[in-house]
């Protein structure tokens, strides 16, 4: 097993598979990467705990530090608001967000409004999607959700917590 995780080892190193500071997935454990050896491999995961994995036992990588990230916000509505309005509102938000000074290093295109992604009794969920920079789609998501928020409950757009059911509604 160690000659099986040094040759693991060399072919991560030499295909560039991860680095130090990637936040990468190994099927047992996401984390960031703090060290890359030939036999051991150490990250940190987002509770702070120190993990070393064996690059011999590691038979998969998903690497999200490589190329860039995606945002994905689903906006919660009551169920029977109008779908188009709402998404009229969000898209005056993404181009809002585009366009400011904060985002324009960390937004790779303008957030996207992918229209309605669900619907249940009492809510629907418009998605809104961005390509961010690598690890920057939680702080983008933050962003979007609480402007999002804010526009539609400006714009008198309730939320399914706001709903008036019926007397009888049970």
């Amino acid at each position: 097993s160690l000659v099986k995780d040094f040759l693991s080892g060399i072919f991560m190193i030499m295909e560039d598979q991860y680095g130090v500071g990637d936040l990468i997935n190994t099927g047992e454990v996401t984390g960031t990467v703090e060290e890359v050896g030939l036999r051991v491999t150490r990250l940190r995961d987002a509770t702070g705990t120190v993990w070393y994995v064996r690059n011999g036992e590691i038979l998969r990588i998903g690497n999200q530090s490589q190329g860039w990230s995606t945002a994905i916000v689903d906006v919660p509505v009551a169920y029977d608001e109008d779908a188009t309005k709402v998404i009229g509102i969000l898209e005056q938000v993404a181009a809002e967000m585009a366009e400011d000074p904060n985002y324009v290093d960390v937004l790779l295109d303008k957030p996207a409004v992918a229209g309605v992604n669900a619907v249940t009794a009492t809510t629907m969920s418009i998605r809104v999607t961005a390509k961010t920079s690598t690890n920057q789609q939680w702080g983008v998501q933050r962003s979007l959700l609480e402007r999002s928020l804010n526009a539609l409950a400006k714009a008198g757009v309730r939320s399914p917590t706001t709903m008036i059911l019926p007397p009888n509604a049970g």
